[in-house]
């Protein structure tokens, strides 16, 4: 082999590597770009679900707090009432005392 011939393969040679490696350049940014698409899908997927599980949760607790406080009033309303009672019952005694009172007050 001559020279010449050595010299068009090595230049042949080196015009298949540069091919092969845009190729292969071109490739990777297509895997690149494919990779990163994957990657905002999967992270929007998760954060979807995540949003969906949170409204779970406080639907759950919104409903659990309702029913707490429900028991609350409740428990609030009752010893209103009876303090209530206990009030209307002490009311004739109070007037009573205060036109006692007054009496005496008016008396002197």
């Amino acid at each position: 082999m001559s020279k010449a011939e050595t010299l068009l393969r090595i230049k042949e040679a080196e015009a298949q590597n540069r091919t092969v490696k845009e190729a292969v350049q071109r490739e990777r940014e297509v895997a690149l770009r494919d990779a990163r698409r994957a990657a905002l899908d999967l992270l929007e997927t998760f954060r979807a679900q995540a949003e969906t599980r949170y409204r779970e949760i406080l639907t759950a607790a919104e409903s659990g707090v309702g029913s707490e406080r429900d028991k609350m009033l409740a428990s609030a309303r009752e010893e209103a009432a009876r303090i209530a009672t206990r009030g209307k019952a002490n009311v004739d005694k109070a007037v009573e005392l205060v036109l006692t009172k007054f009496r005496g007050a008016v008396r002197v």
